[in-house]
């Protein structure tokens, strides 16, 4: 029998068959990391849609309350307004109108909203779960430890909404709420929660009337407001607010906008370092801009009924 020669593949072979392999792999790893990317990015706008619209929504379901209080007796002489605010403000305190510790986060403002909830029938300091506050709880008709100018009686809670850096450093949207025990609102007493994660800036602009027809015609800053005096609050129809929020993962393949717009120019009021945003750090990350206009709807003092 004639011996058979063992017979293989020769180096040239074996050094194609290596280079096409590779190449394979690479571009397999290359498709996988793409679509991984890809992948992260969709999520990661879901989220920042997610956390906007949460956002916006307790911004403007808040303003939408404020000044509501049960029927009953009217609302106190020294009453404070339902409505007031502070521009680049941060570590913000409530009181008549809120103060301010040192400048806002990216020169976010402070806004500070007074309304009262719905009690029961037996007792008003207990809530009957049909309305809330910034803190997600029951907002009862009546605190409990009124103040001897009778202003806890006015409105039953304070909700103070602020932007401050979180502990991982993260900017968020946080409320300062009136404190509870047994489900009941204690005056003067205060707690502060995280709402929102990656809020990075809070604006603020308030329409009031200057022609006498019942239309928010200017808008302006809360410093401009204030320096009308204290009742130019009780003025106000309309407020704007233009929220910016980001991700958390940055762009591999595209740069976020170096500049956001907040409000249409040209506005009474308007001042340029409020109606854009840059962003000061960490600039790929995604950002998007939530602004709505929200429209007072609880009458003010002495406009719907003789005083």
């Amino acid at each position: 029998m004639r011996s058979r020669r063992a017979q293989g593949f020769s180096l040239i072979e074996l050094m194609v068959g290596l280079a096409l392999g590779l190449l394979v792999s690479a571009l397999a790893v290359s498709t996988f990391h793409a679509v991984q990317l890809a992948y992260r990015t969709a999520v990661d706008l879901v989220l920042l849609e997610e956390r906007g619209q949460r956002a916006l929504a307790i911004v403007t379901h808040l303003v939408r309350h404020s000044g509501w209080h049960p029927v009953g007796p009217a609302l106190p002489a020294k009453a404070p307004p339902a409505l007031s605010g502070r521009d680049d403000c941060g570590q913000p305190g409530i009181a008549a109108l809120p103060t301010c510790a040192r400048g806002g986060v990216n020169g976010s403002d402070a806004l500070l909203v007074r309304f009262s909830g719905s009690g029961r029938a037996q007792d008003p300091t207990l809530p009957d779960q049909t309305m809330i506050d910034c803190s997600g709880y029951a907002l009862p008709a009546a605190s409990v430890g009124d103040s001897p100018d009778g202003a806890a009686r006015a409105y039953a809670g304070a909700s103070l909404l602020y932007i401050a850096i979180g502990a991982d450093g993260e900017p968020q949207l946080l409320c300062r709420y009136a404190s509870r025990r047994d489900g009941r609102v204690l005056a003067g007493s205060w707690t502060s929660g995280a709402l929102v994660r990656g809020v990075e800036t809070m604006q603020l602009r308030y329409g009031i009337d200057t022609d006498a027809d019942g239309k928010a015609d200017a808008f302006l800053r809360a410093e401009e407001l204030r320096a009308r005096g204290d009742a130019a609050w009780r003025e106000v129809l309309v407020v704007q607010v233009a929220l910016v929020l980001r991700g958390e993962r940055p762009l591999a393949l595209a740069a976020a906008p170096a500049v956001l717009n907040l409000f249409p120019p040209g506005a009474l009021g308007a001042h340029g370092g409020d109606l854009v945003f840059s962003p000061r750090d960490r600039p790929a990350l995604i950002r998007r801009v939530y602004s709505a206009s929200v429209r007072l709807r609880n009458p003010r003092p002495c406009m719907e009924t003789l005083c």
